[in-house]
């Protein structure tokens, strides 16, 4: 595919934040952009208004611009198969899929640096732009969120440096499994850890580290969580000169040690080539420190000096829907997070507990697709009972999912969770959830919207409950 020949793409899903984030890149490319999705208010809105990108609702095929020269798709709206898609192959359109489609952007960039891990991929990919960015290098970068502080989610720097986050999910599945981050070609590759996730995708763990080992072998420098067994695990073969590691563990190249959060910011230590450093950051939770541990290996081996990356990564305060602080009112937190998987839940809790020690932890979960809940059920039950009080809400579908494919719902976490502690609910429609909650929450609690589906979607309600609060 001839990039430079496509003038007036078309992006079919163009509301997903990936899809934005490139979109916002192609425009900036001097490309005419243009796309359609569900009608549904979707996150990203705002972004493609302000950026004059016309979107059109439905996928009807007729809304395919006449001039269009190349189509996108992503996984959603029925993949290949969408209308819109078959049409423009009909017109004889070219048609790529997004994660093709990223591997021939990323081929125009001198340095690729592909940040990948089954967590926290998000929140280390933006820290590294923010970083970046912070430095003055002016890097281009595509990551999973709509936008980071001041920044979007996807911008066009100059062409050194291009930060992508790289994703394990299939291209289409059931139809494509092929992972996502096989088209990318990075130079360097920053790995957070490896979980089993995607079920729709993996059967089981060890198909997961087959596909990030594939992955892995791509790298010319590899940075990797040393605490992460998984990731380890398959580098049992690798040269110890082929990778770096960063971490708690003793063995590590960069050690983090003596974290401790402390109001808003979360002060460490790190131990590296003989030399001890004191850093602080406005992340919270071991994970977080160990992650930041990684950008900055990263940015030690681009040859930045240590003094300039204390200073630039002090002041990145998170990417949207990770952590983010949604309202204070009443003496009442309310956080909204992307945590979809027990180990995300389960470190975002945590994470919470260290900054807020003396206050009651409430979450608000949306589980995200059957087969996820389905097969890490035990997991979610476990998770969640680290609440003080956990409120679910109905399962949020995937469109590639049959409903009666997967008999199982909310009530299942609470049942093998065992509820010892009666601290987790589950309820069939959100308004009796809402309703629940009016009755539990009271002042200094912090309250987390959880969730990757639509949870969000319910701070408003939220905020102007806990305004009522006496």
């Amino acid at each position: 595919m001839n990039l430079n020949k496509a003038k007036n793409i078309f992006i079919v899903g163009i509301k997903g934040v990936a899809m934005t984030n490139l979109a916002v890149i192609l425009k900036k490319m001097g490309k005419s952009i243009s796309g359609s999705d569900i009608q549904e208010e979707f996150i990203t809105d705002k972004i493609l208004k302000e950026k004059q990108i016309e979107v059109f609702s439905g996928f009807s095929k007729e809304l395919i611009p006449a001039h269009c020269d190349l189509v996108i798709y992503g996984a959603a709206h029925n993949g290949a198969s969408n209308a819109q898609v078959t049409e423009a192959q009909k017109r004889k359109i070219p048609v790529v899929s997004q994660a093709e489609f990223l591997g021939n952007l990323l081929d125009l960039f001198e340095t690729r640096i592909a940040v990948c891990g089954s967590h926290g991929k998000t929140t280390t990919s933006s820290l590294l732009a923010h970083s970046l960015l912070k430095l003055g290098a002016k890097p281009s970068y595509l990551v999973g969120s709509s936008s980071f502080g001041k920044y979007l989610g996807g911008d066009l720097g100059d062409r050194k440096y291009f930060i992508v986050e790289a994703d394990e999910y299939g291209v289409e599945p059931p139809v494509n499994k092929q992972p996502k981050f096989s088209y990318l070609d990075p130079q360097h590759i920053l790995c957070t850890n490896i979980d089993f996730d995607h079920p729709d995708v993996y059967a089981n763990l060890d198909e997961v580290k087959q596909a990030f080992a594939s992955f892995f072998q791509k790298r010319k420098k590899l940075f990797l969580c040393a605490d992460d067994f998984a990731t380890m695990s398959i580098t049992a073969t690798f040269p110890t000169s082929s990778y770096f590691t960063f971490g708690y563990d003793r063995s590590a190249d960069i050690k983090a040690r003596n974290y401790q959060s402390k109001g808003e910011e979360t002060e460490f230590e790190i131990e590296y080539q003989g030399k001890r450093e004191s850093l602080k950051i406005r992340l919270f939770g071991k994970k977080n420190v160990s992650n930041a541990c990684g950008v900055i290996a990263v940015l030690l081996n681009l040859g930045f000096a240590m003094t300039d990356i204390k200073a630039a990564i002090r002041d990145f305060s998170g990417a949207k829907r990770r952590f983010e602080l949604r309202a204070y009112q009443n003496e009442i937190y309310l956080f909204d997070d992307y945590a979809h998987h027990p180990a995300e839940i389960k470190a975002t809790i945590r994470a919470a507990r260290e900054r807020f020690r003396d206050h009651r932890i409430l979450v608000i979960f949306q589980p995200h697709t059957f087969s996820r809940t389905k097969a890490l059920l035990h997991e979610f039950g476990e998770s969640l009972t680290e609440a003080d009080r956990a409120f679910l809400a109905p399962i949020f579908p995937s469109a590639r999912e049959k409903p009666a494919n997967f008999p199982i719902t909310s009530d299942d976490i609470v049942r093998v969770s065992g509820n010892t502690r009666s601290n987790i609910q589950a309820f069939s429609k959100t308004e009796d959830l809402v309703g629940a909650f009016s009755k539990i929450v009271k002042r200094k609690d912090v309250v987390f919207t959880m969730g990757a589906g639509d949870i969000y979607k319910l701070d408003n309600d939220i905020i102007e409950l806990i305004k009522r609060i006496d």
